[in-house]
């Protein structure tokens, strides 16, 4: 698996695929399938009492032991109501260039193929930006791949945006509309 060219495959074999079950052949031009340039995954937590909690260290450790990248924070925000401090913000890891594939595929087949339909949601974040999403409700996927103490008590969601770039405005919205392709089943 490591020896797979994952862009070279994206490029030639699956935009082809993507096409002919869409029906965009009309053009025959497999560049007016939109190139996958961005990945963001991240942890979205909202109105967290505690900024000592276990679970946000535990996030911490999830992308770094298995995405193996450090992770940041972004849209921090902190405020004080009736004697008790709220904070809000997002742990995140950003994917960009040729790893977006390396990193997709080994989301997809490690890990959404492993669970059920019912534990995770896909949908179009952004039409006008072409951003899918992708919503990983349960986390115990992780613990069971691999039992570690560093990944329990993970409490929200793992969420990924897909960013899509290039392609024609056509082609793009039959992709992101088009409910019956399953891109990860």
């Amino acid at each position: 698996m490591i020896n797979i060219d994952y862009p070279f495959t994206y490029k030639n074999s699956l935009r082809l695929i993507v096409m002919l079950k869409l029906g965009l052949l009309y053009n025959n031009n497999t560049y007016n399938v939109p190139f996958l340039s961005k990945l963001k995954f991240f942890f979205s937590l909202s109105n967290s009492v505690d900024k000592d909690n276990i679970s946000i260290y535990n996030y911490f450790y999830l992308f770094k032991f298995f995405f193996g990248k450090n992770a940041f924070l972004s849209k921090y925000k902190s405020y004080y109501n009736l004697g008790m401090w709220y904070y809000s913000f997002n742990v995140y890891i950003t994917v960009v260039k040729k790893d977006v594939y390396l990193y997709l595929f080994y989301y997809v087949n490690d890990f959404l193929s492993m669970i059920d339909k019912i534990y995770f949601k896909y949908g179009i974040f952004s039409m006008k930006l072409n951003i899918l999403y992708i919503v990983l409700k349960d986390l115990t996927i992780f613990s069971e791949k691999k039992t570690n103490m560093g990944l329990f008590n993970l409490e929200d969601s793992l969420n990924l945006h897909l960013y899509f770039s290039g392609g024609d405005v056509n082609s793009s919205k039959l992709i992101l509309n088009n409910s019956k392709i399953n891109f990860f089943r």
